[in-house]
């Protein structure tokens, strides 16, 4: 076997904005860099003998290790042929490859294989030397013999960009998973703003009503409940607007608790003052945790509770 038969293994992963690289394992699934595939809604995996395939569904993925197995149902493409589970040796000459600009091909070029690094418990890598493309996360890290070491990972340092090499024994484990997962399984979790949560005194809900107020908890534990899976699934926009949509409605509909009112007409100034829906949703939901909390400890102290919160309050969910 030589590098050029491991070239009839690489698959080009159509993306939504652009190309990147994966190769057929024994197994006919897909091996590929998680970070290649992260956030992406559809997939088409270009074979190297013209076929064109979606990708049907996630087998399973590794973020530590930055690998995804995806399932395009298929099993008779050419797969690599692995080198095995042993740490291959530093000076080693390897081969990698890159997409062509503009050309529905791939070229491969020639490095050397660096110290094996121990990056943390349960992951080593190799580095590179040698021209690596900078497109080249997800293909097949491919030694002389034209089996392959594992896969490439282009990698930020405080140096810059850095090729490395996953090694195939983290890959082996993932072979036999077939979750059959959907695609949003390779959404990352989104890091919104730093959280404003104000606190309020227990003064702000002087005269107002408990049953006014255990409406307002069961309320807002909602539309939590709703906003917080659209914004984790990346429809920010639908989730800003439940919360604003709620958070009118209880001004609306609690005059026997005016100091809920008074919580949220200032959450909605100052979601409206703000360009970024992002950094809307989450003031909107800084309003209502802080609002929740100063009812839990109102309600404690007006009910004579020792633990536990009001029936209704969420759990965070973003």
């Amino acid at each position: 076997m030589t590098p050029l038969d491991a070239a009839t293994a690489i698959v080009v992963l159509e993306l939504e904005r652009a190309y990147g690289l994966g190769f057929v394992a024994p197994n006919g699934r897909i091996v590929t860099n998680f970070h290649v595939v992260a956030n992406e809604k559809t997939i088409v995996a270009h074979l190297a003998d013209g076929r064109r395939l979606p990708v049907q569904a996630v087998c399973a993925v590794d973020v530590k290790r930055d690998l995804a197995i995806l399932d395009v149902g298929l099993l008779d493409a050419s797969p690599v042929k692995p080198a095995g589970s042993k740490i291959a040796e530093e000076g080693q000459k390897v081969f990698v490859f890159g997409l062509v600009p503009s050309e529905d091909r791939v070229r491969w070029v020639e490095g050397v294989l660096g110290n094996p690094q121990v990056i943390g418990p349960g992951l080593t890598v190799y580095t590179m030397q040698g021209p690596v493309p900078s497109d080249a996360s997800g293909g097949p890290l491919v030694g002389a013999d034209g089996s392959v070491l594992g896969i490439v990972t282009m990698a930020e340092s405080d140096d810059g960009v850095v090729a490395l090499g996953v090694p195939w024994k983290h890959i082996e484990p993932l072979m036999p998973m077939n979750q059959q997962l959907p695609l949003s399984v390779l959404n990352r979790p989104r890091r919104g703003p730093t959280r404003q949560i104000p606190q309020h005194p227990l003064s702000l809900l002087e005269g107002s009503n408990l049953a006014g107020l255990e409406a307002t908890t069961k309320a807002i534990a909602g539309v939590i409940s709703q906003g917080a899976p659209a914004y984790n699934e990346g429809d920010i926009e639908k989730c800003y607007r439940l919360y604003q949509q709620v958070a009118k409605q209880l001004i609306d509909a609690r005059p026997d608790c005016p100091g809920v009112q008074t919580a949220l007409r200032d959450g909605l100034k100052k979601a409206g003052g703000l360009s970024d829906v992002d950094h809307q949703a989450w003031a909107m939901r800084d309003a209502f945790d802080g609002l929740l909390s100063v009812i839990e400890k109102y309600m404690r102290t007006r009910m004579g509770m020792t633990s536990g919160p009001p029936s209704g309050k969420p759990t965070l969910l973003n």
